[in-house]
């Protein structure tokens, strides 16, 4: 078959390609790996940065590699898999200013060294915790392992199997562009893990927080008084009062206590309740409880 039948059988290929990556990579998924690079460079480098998912396809292993372009290939254990993670030079020379104030490369372009692949490591590994650490174990099963600076041995690394790819970009809040980074994820595994985030969802930030200011709310110490009668005195009685003297609770009872609370309103009735005795100590028992608004 050739001509444009053949066109035609091509771009459905492709077509139901991009949908099977589309499925397999959950935007929540495409957003925990945005979100963890944009956390990790202000933690890491203290630079602000917007990262974003630019492309994401399913290729065979061959293609997958041929895509990526880059200077420098992280070997990323995926569990039992492995993928990769390309990195072009203005994301090299980003990480090393800002990581370690070095400069720039100049038109010569110096070579990758050792200690650029042990700062890449350092960084990609932590993206990769902070992106899927709420979904796997606590070791995670994905980590940087090693790194190749050419792509003829990356044949030997990868199966033959389908990859999804991700091209990230990362600028500033100024729009400048701050590099490009790649990430060949085995498509076995991006399913794997959008099952496993189906079952455990990431919780958002909203809940987070929500869940936060509950613990607050629950957990905030109260100070209670317990009382017996309230009355009202005029300074001169008080001022006049000795050693010895007593004061009449004519509404006051043993049997009727109160409980207040120490709030931002003014003390509020919480308990209802009796004077009573548990093993040695006096005690304090509930007959009724308020509704406390504060």
């Amino acid at each position: 078959m050739s001509g444009p039948d053949e066109n035609i059988l091509r771009r459905k290929i492709r077509a139901a390609e991009a949908r099977q990556t589309e499925a397999s990579l959950q935007n929540s998924l495409v957003q925990n790996i945005e979100k963890a690079i944009s956390k990790v460079f202000l933690d890491l480098l203290k630079v602000e940065v917007l990262a974003k998912v630019s492309e994401r396809t399913s290729r065979s292993q061959s293609s997958t590699i041929l895509a990526m372009t880059y200077i420098m290939f992280g070997i990323i254990r995926f569990e039992d898999d492995v993928g990769l993670c390309g990195f072009d030079a203005n994301f090299i020379d980003t990480a090393i200013k800002y990581l370690v104030g070095g400069t720039t490369r100049d038109d010569a372009e110096r070579a990758v060294t050792k200690t650029d692949a042990a700062i890449f490591e350092l960084i990609i590994n932590k993206i990769l915790a902070q992106a899927f650490g709420p979904i796997l174990s606590e070791n995670n099963g994905i980590s940087m392992q090693g790194y190749e600076l050419g792509k003829a041995p990356l044949a030997f690394l990868l199966a033959e199997r389908d990859y999804a790819l991700l091209r990230v970009h990362i600028g500033d809040i100024k729009g400048a562009n701050l590099g490009l980074f790649e990430l060949a994820i085995p498509l076995a595994a991006s399913k794997k893990i959008t099952a496993l985030e189906t079952q455990n969802p990431v919780r958002s930030a909203q809940e987070i927080w929500l869940q936060f200011i509950s613990k607050v709310a629950t957990e905030a110490p109260i100070e209670l008084d317990t009382v017996v009668q309230r009355m009202n005195l005029s300074i001169g009685r008080i001022l006049a009062m000795k050693k010895g003297d007593m004061l009449e609770l004519t509404d006051g009872s043993l049997g009727a206590l109160v409980v207040e609370g120490q709030t931002a309103n003014g003390p509020k009735v919480v308990f209802n309740g009796q004077l009573g005795a548990l093993n040695s100590h006096k005690a304090f028992k509930v007959t009724s409880i308020t509704d406390l608004d504060c």
